[in-house]
């Protein structure tokens, strides 16, 4: 059976966790915003299209 909790265990441990939350709604928007640039940034030019394509067609 899959772990449910594999995507968890790999990318995020208790204390990233317990400093996002933490963190004041300032901050967070700040995190967020700064995360949106960079996976803007590296985002190749094709998925940017299709990103924006369902953006627009409501997705």
């Amino acid at each position: 059976m899959k772990n449910k909790n594999k995507i968890k265990d790999e990318y995020i441990n208790d204390e990233d966790l317990k400093r996002y939350i933490d963190l004041s709604p300032e901050k967070k928007l700040e995190y967020l915003e700064e995360m949106n640039l960079f996976l803007n940034a590296a985002m190749p030019p094709e998925n940017k299209r299709i990103a924006k394509k369902l953006r627009e067609e409501g997705f």
